[in-house]
């Protein structure tokens, strides 16, 4: 039995619509969570943060062809502030994933050459940086007055999608593994998009047009060449923030 780690955020549904086989128990939780579970051995593979690959290439084999990446933007990676950009001070970053805390840190430090102070508390923040569902929650509550994509900042210097996440497996797991999770997780995109397309699919909490515009123009799935070119590049500019 192999276990798997499985985020539990709508970015992942497509690639666990059919992800079902009696060789895997999936494990769910947030990406930092499910780092430390990999490393420390307790899963064999999951989909997690590309900047655990970029660190710790040694450990990890990367499921060929598959990832969580943006197009332009990605929608769900959010930095919610009350101020423009360039007049932030203080930002609250959150726990959830360390790719995402580093793309913020690069795109405020070294692109807008600003150094604010990174903060515990949301309410003495006057920036937010949320990822996944509650980036999507809270953008659609309006209470901030700016809203930067934090993919699409990337987009606008580099011109290149940005990965968020690989499908990793440890390499003292089987290699069988890798084959397995390859297969389940193309099956599962086709067979979501396919229902999609048909109008067979809902997702609690969010409307068919807000399912439409994210998993048609913003998250994509499929770890290409301009894709690893665009993570080894975030591989060379991450190192200075961790």
């Amino acid at each position: 039995m192999f276990k798997v780690g499985k985020v539990s955020y709508l970015n992942t549904v497509p690639l666990f619509y059919h992800f079902e086989d009696p060789m895997i128990e999936l494990v769910e939780g947030e990406p930092s969570y499910l780092v430390s579970l990999l490393r420390d051995g307790k899963i064999h593979a999951g989909i997690v943060s590309s900047v655990e690959y970029l660190f710790n290439r040694s450990q990890y084999r990367v499921v060929p062809g598959l990832c969580i990446a943006s197009k332009q933007k990605v929608c769900s990676v959010l930095l919610l502030s009350k101020r423009p950009m360039l007049e932030i001070k203080r930002v609250y970053l959150t726990p959830a994933s360390l790719t995402s805390k580093l793309l913020c840190k690069h795109l405020l430090e070294d692109v807008y050459k600003i150094k604010p102070e990174y903060v515990e508390s949301r309410e003495s923040a006057d920036a937010l940086l949320l990822i996944g569902d509650d980036a999507l929650y809270e953008k659609r509550l309006g209470r901030f007055e700016y809203v930067y994509d934090l993919a699409e900042e990337w987009h606008k210097i580099y011109s290149l999608p940005f990965v968020f996440a690989l499908f990793l497996v440890r390499k003292d797991a089987d290699l069988s593994l890798d084959r397995l999770i390859e297969e389940l997780a193309l099956k599962s995109i086709k067979a979501f998009y396919e229902d999609f397309a048909q109008g067979r699919v809902e997702v609690e909490g969010f409307s068919r047009d807000e399912l439409k515009d994210y998993f048609y123009h913003c998250v994509d799935y499929f770890l290409d060449e301009e894709k690893e070119r665009s993570l080894e590049l975030f591989g060379s500019l991450a190192h200075n923030h961790s």
